[in-house]
């Protein structure tokens, strides 16, 4: 299969964008949902993305491409021999940040009791576009769908979010001023103040130790 551009309007930097802003709602709100913790984390380069019914993804941001992998549990690919072979036609550092970063979130353990990356699609992009070895539509099939939201325009999305965690105006309006100081600050810790770690509306030890662990995972730090 020969890697084909997937839509003209998507490209890593508004790719990085839902995906902070998922996980800005995921942190505010794993306050209330800590069953939830799951759903959504950040470690490093990399965003997670998993739900409770066979899909996880995991994409890999650095200044110049996003990789990502998706893996659905209720799909079977034969077309491709290994995950890798599913980055075929890519440029090379594409391949190795595939290889050292994106698949390595994307184990399984084999029947002779090897670690392999297995997943179902994947894609990769840059400042322009996002490409992949699959059309949209079976990328979506195969694990693309994790990003349903992540690629909402904003409004669009604000509200996907509001709906899907049942957010108060209040916490809809945290999350829009935590997100957009993030993508403001790229390079600098963020503080939430007493206000508005009171803003996230529980006083639930489990919930909050959640929530301070998500905020941290994207540079953000609670006032003391």
């Amino acid at each position: 299969m020969n890697p084909v551009i997937l839509n003209n309007q998507l490209n890593k930097n508004n790719l990085w964008s839902g995906c902070m802003l998922a996980a800005v709602a995921h942190a505010i709100m794993v306050a209330h949902y800590p069953e939830l913790s799951y759903e959504h984390s950040w470690d490093g380069l990399n965003y997670s993305v998993v739900d409770g019914s066979g899909g996880r993804g995991t994409i890999t941001f650095n200044d110049k491409y996003c990789v990502g992998a998706f893996r659905n549990e209720n799909v079977t690919r034969t077309e491709f021999s290994t995950a890798i072979d599913f980055f075929n036609g890519s440029p090379k550092e594409v391949f190795e940040l595939a290889k050292n970063e994106t698949l390595e979130y994307l184990l399984e353990e084999t029947e002779d009791g090897m670690s392999m990356p297995l997943i179902t699609t994947s894609f990769w992009g840059d400042d322009n576009n996002i490409i992949s070895v699959d059309n949209i539509v079976r990328l979506v099939q195969n694990g693309g769908y994790l990003l349903e939201k992540q690629l909402m325009e904003y409004e669009s999305a604000v509200e996907a979010w509001r709906d899907y965690y049942e957010m108060t105006d209040v916490q809809v309006d945290l999350l829009g001023s935590i997100y957009n100081r993030k993508v403001k600050n790229l390079e600098n810790t963020i503080v939430l103040t007493k206000r508005e770690i009171e803003m996230i509306g529980t006083k639930s030890p489990e919930g909050l130790k959640e929530s301070n662990t998500s905020f941290e995972e994207i540079g953000i730090v609670w006032e003391k």
